[in-house]
């Protein structure tokens, strides 16, 4: 008898396979499964008239793949909620069996067991709110729970539980399943423990998409764990868990065009976790300000008066005094929310709006992700499956003097046209949507670099766009790139930038005219970029760009 079975309710054991008409096979007549035959009213998604698939095995794929795991170890819910929720239901009795938790923590654990009429045994967080796995060892194991809940980062006060920790407690309590809740674990130092759940019979590690790919009204999460585990927990899930739309978005958020963004984004909101730590740090009604996942755990002296500033000032946060006195957990924002936030306490001016843009741009041919800040010279990154253009695009970036994050899946097994066009479209859209309004900036660029090459660009910034390239190439491509596409990039940049974009180029080595016209495109573009004048300053005599 497997760990599963011994665990598991009995009632759960005896319950039939659920009876549902499966997932679409295309071809089928589908008349099984009692649905609308019409596609739905709603734009763009016709196919939602239709049952989705249990369990969508694209998404469950994916999800291995991302997660380093095989598919039959992981179950695909609403969130990592409603794994919790599936687990206490599948393996507590009412009135019988018991969950524990390491308090304070997620409420969710106790909720849910509760709901279910199990009894919740308590262990705590030091009084410094960190993690000692003696002490949870001994308040646990004389009750036997079925299961014990360790969130890792914890919620809220961010404490980590080291990995040796938890799989200390699991060969402690061989007749427990230790859950592991990795929720904020793309935020965290620690290594994901999802490989070892499996390998480890009552390890389950639990993850979601809410936090660091930013789905959390898609509510898609999932649980790993042994096969047999994931097959108890299957007989307690909804016959249909996953909406069509859902599936659909995290399938879209973790195509691989998208994940160096995703990166980027999960740097940023560390940085901004650092910076928010860094300011308060100093602010004397704070008594201490500790970190973890995609959040701050404040202990201020007067929660209350600390409440009407944040009230006055239209900012939530969750007061935590259940936590520690004064406890309060605050999520890391934007920028301009930080900086708001930063407000409440005395601290921190104002300034400029930050000059950021991420962007996504999905054609039939391509696929593309990038994020830019004007004002940062890093990272670099940029992938388009044509590594001179790469090397071109990288050139822009540096001598333009901005931080470019791009990445593109394109139609290249047909032609390079689609890939190398809509690249340079979602660039200029990029710089468009970072540029903003545009107070302050240079506004016009002028370059002309030479060796044996003479390139030389202007650029406009104006909003109204125009190209004009002056040069020949002798060559049909070069690493890859053909030529004949260097002055639709420049006519392309300048349509979707809305600029004026001048070009001429002359020299012997093709190779040398290509990079010279790209590095002095970067060069020009950092005149134009540049922050010159004054917030609200516009470089025109119209009053308007």
């Amino acid at each position: 008898m497997s760990l599963a079975e011994r665990l598991a309710r009995p009632d759960i054991l005896a319950l039939p396979p659920v009876d549902i008409a499966g997932a679409p096979l295309e071809g089928t007549i589908r008349l099984d499964a009692n649905e609308n035959p019409f596609g739905s009213l709603v734009p763009g998604r016709p196919e939602i008239n239709r049952y989705p698939e249990p369990q969508p095995v694209a998404l469950r794929r994916r999800l291995a793949e991302l997660y380093g795991v095989p598919a039959e170890s992981l179950w695909v819910a609403r969130g990592s909620d409603d794994a919790i929720d599936l687990l206490i239901r599948a393996f507590c009795r009412a009135g019988q069996d018991s969950i524990a938790v390491v308090e304070p923590t997620f409420s969710a654990y106790a909720q849910f067991a509760r709901v279910q009429g199990a009894r919740v045994i308590t262990a705590r967080l030091t009084a410094d709110l960190e993690f000692d796995p003696e002490a949870v060892l001994a308040a646990v194991a004389p009750a036997g729970p079925k299961l014990l809940f360790l969130c890792t980062p914890n919620n809220p006060t961010g404490t980590p539980v080291e990995p040796a920790d938890v799989r200390r407690l699991a060969a402690a309590l061989p007749d427990t399943l230790v859950v592991a809740d990795e929720a904020y674990g793309e935020f965290s130092d620690q290594p994901s423990l999802a490989a070892e759940a499996g390998p480890i019979p009552n390890l389950v590690v639990l993850r979601t998409l809410s936090k660091a790919y930013g789905l959390a009204g898609a509510r898609i999460g999932c649980a790993v764990a042994d096969p047999a585990i994931i097959a108890t927990i299957a007989r307690v899930s909804p016959p249909y868990p996953l909406p069509g739309p859902s599936i659909a978005a995290a399938l879209t958020v973790l195509g691989p065009e998208r994940m160096a963004i995703q990166a980027e984004r999960t740097a940023r909101i560390l940085a901004g976790r650092e910076w928010l730590a860094r300011e308060l740090a100093g602010v004397s009604e704070i008594k201490r300000v500790r970190q973890g996942g995609n959040f701050l755990f404040l202990e201020v002296a007067d929660p209350g008066d600390l409440a009407r500033r944040l009230k006055a000032a239209a900012i939530r946060v969750r007061f935590r005094p259940n936590a520690a006195p004064g406890g309060v957990r605050v999520t890391v924002g934007t920028e301009a929310e930080n900086r708001a936030l930063l407000a409440v306490f005395g601290l921190g001016k104002q300034g400029r709006p930050s000059r950021r843009a991420d962007l996504v741009r999905d054609t039939n041919e391509t696929r593309i992700a990038l994020a830019i800040d004007l004002d940062s010279a890093e990272p670099r990154r940029i992938g388009t499956g044509i590594p001179f253009y790469d090397h071109m695009l990288d050139q822009v970036a540096a001598h333009g003097g901005f931080s470019l994050v791009l990445s593109c899946q394109g139609d290249l097994g047909v032609d390079p046209h689609h890939s190398i066009e809509d690249v340079a479209i979602a660039l200029g859209e990029g710089l468009r949507q970072a540029l903003g309004d545009k107070s302050g900036i240079g506004r016009f660029g002028f370059a002309l670099p030479m060796d044996e090459t003479r390139a030389e660009v202007l650029i406009d910034l104006s909003g109204r766009p125009f190209a004009r390239f002056d040069g020949q190439f002798a060559t049909e491509a070069v690493g890859g790139l053909p030529t004949q596409m260097v002055p639709h990039v420049f006519r392309s940049l300048a349509d979707s930038l809305r600029a004026a974009i001048h070009v001429r180029v002359e020299g012997d080595n093709d190779h040398h005219k290509v990079e010279g016209c790209f590095k002095a495109f970067g060069r020009a573009l950092r005149s134009g970029l540049a922050i010159e004048g004054k917030a609200g300053e516009l470089p025109s005599t119209k009053g308007t760009l």
